[in-house]
């Protein structure tokens, strides 16, 4: 499976990594090597694992293509990461960003609606690929 960075996840990343939120060993260690398991998706058994990968949801319930992955205790801050993933024949990276409480969460959550309708309308900047 194919894995889009989209300008989304690009630009948060950015943010994130320029907000100290993740260290450059967690990114090496963790994180991008979780990002590159989309490629064998849903074969490995870290996708089975509820603490990691799991539906995207909003108050009306399952979001059509949404998953997200999550990373807890993240950087000197130990805070819990996100980044939602749409899926469809192909893993499209959105915009990730550090869960810090319901109302957040709700936002993002709303702004991931957004991006997965510009994605199925193929209205989104690509800025990379991981094949």
């Amino acid at each position: 499976m194919d894995i889009f960075i989209t300008a989304w996840a690009l630009d948060s990343y950015l943010d994130l990594k320029h907000a100290h939120v993740f260290t450059d060993q967690e990114y090496k260690t963790a994180i991008r090597p979780d990002v590159i398991l989309l490629k064998t998706y849903p074969q490995n058994a870290k996708f089975q694992n509820s603490k990691f990968w799991s539906i995207a949801t909003d108050g009306k319930g399952k979001i059509s293509d949404g998953f997200k992955m999550k990373w807890h205790q993240v950087g000197p801050g130990k805070v819990q990461m996100r980044l939602p993933t749409g899926m469809f024949a192909e893993a499209y990276l959105c915009e990730a960003y550090v869960k810090t409480d319901p109302k957040k969460e709700k936002r993002m959550m709303a702004k991931f609606k957004a991006h997965l309708e510009l994605l199925r309308r193929g209205q989104f900047n690509e800025c990379g690929r991981l094949s």
